[in-house]
């Protein structure tokens, strides 16, 4: 029997994240920490965690998946509401810090980070603000850019409308909610998920005069990994990829993968998206 169970954290300002641990019989130093998206939480996307555990096992690499604070739409701790809607998303680096301090107690050393979707923003920016040293590999899936993924969604000029109106509603008050309209938000982070600029921004892929320091940063290896049906896609995946390849100028080596007929949760594509991260994790490890 595989060392499977769920456990607890605590980060450094004391919330308690819940996760989950899977090792391997035959144990490496390296662990794959896996980053959920945007008011996903660590049991979410079953399949996926089957798969991906399942051939970090063969490899000898362990399986680390918490919540962050950003789980789910809403959550009542003691410091005061959480969750995707009120999270402040650079206190993503409380939250990666103690899964990755965790992971190091076990006996692992070479930490391999893993992000999805927001959690992709959230790895990047953790690798950009740290430079933590027992980060050796970055994994970047789905990396869509939230401003542009709503404006597919519900054009431009409407999305611009919005993020005025926030704007003018947090200037009156800044603690207060968006309207329920726009979802279940403070006015800070729908601002902060919707304005260009912003700390969470780090996938700027539509303003081609964009900086990208974050990615431009990083020295260790990465990997960009997108579903060939991303539905939050807003151009072809091909040139997707070129994008964050070319701003990837510092790294050691760089990997855009594409997952042929995946959408951006990789369904029923579990397997091949799994194969991939674990080839890209052993090499050169």
């Amino acid at each position: 029997m595989l060392p499977v169970y769920l456990t607890k954290i605590k980060t450094g300002d004391g919330l308690v994240l819940e996760g989950i641990v899977i090792e391997p019989k035959n144990k490496s130093q390296t662990a794959l920490v896996w980053l959920h998206g945007l008011s996903s939480k660590f049991s979410s996307g079953q399949t996926l965690i089957k798969e991906l555990s399942s051939v970090c096992q063969k490899a000898g690499i362990g399986y680390f998946k918490f919540n962050n604070r950003g789980h789910d739409v809403a959550d009542v701790e003691d410091i005061g509401m959480i969750g995707a809607g009120f999270e402040k998303f650079e206190d993503c680096i409380l939250d990666i810090k103690a899964v990755i301090q965790f992971a190091k107690k076990l006996g692992y050393k070479n930490i391999i980070l893993a992000g999805h979707s927001t959690g992709a923003n959230k790895a990047l920016y953790y690798v950009y603000k740290t430079k933590d040293r027992a980060v050796k590999k970055l994994i970047l899936l789905g990396p869509i850019c939230d401003l542009t993924a709503m404006a597919k969604k519900i054009g431009q000029k409407e999305l611009d409308r919005r993020v005025k109106i926030v704007q003018e509603i947090k200037n009156k008050n800044p603690k207060t909610l968006a309207p329920l309209e726009f979802g279940l938000y403070s006015a800070d982070r729908y601002l902060s998920l919707h304005t260009p600029g912003s700390a969470e921004d780090v996938f700027p892929y539509y303003n081609p005069e964009a900086g990208w320091k974050e990615l431009k940063s990083v020295k260790i290896p990465v990997a960009v990994i997108v579903g060939g049906k991303d539905e939050y896609l807003d151009r072809p995946t091909v040139k997707f990829i070129e994008i964050f390849a070319k701003k990837a100028q510092a790294t050691e080596r760089f990997a855009g993968i594409i997952i042929k007929g995946a959408d951006h949760g990789f369904r029923k594509k579990e397997k091949e998206v799994s194969e991939e991260m674990i080839s890209f994790t052993k090499n050169g490890l």
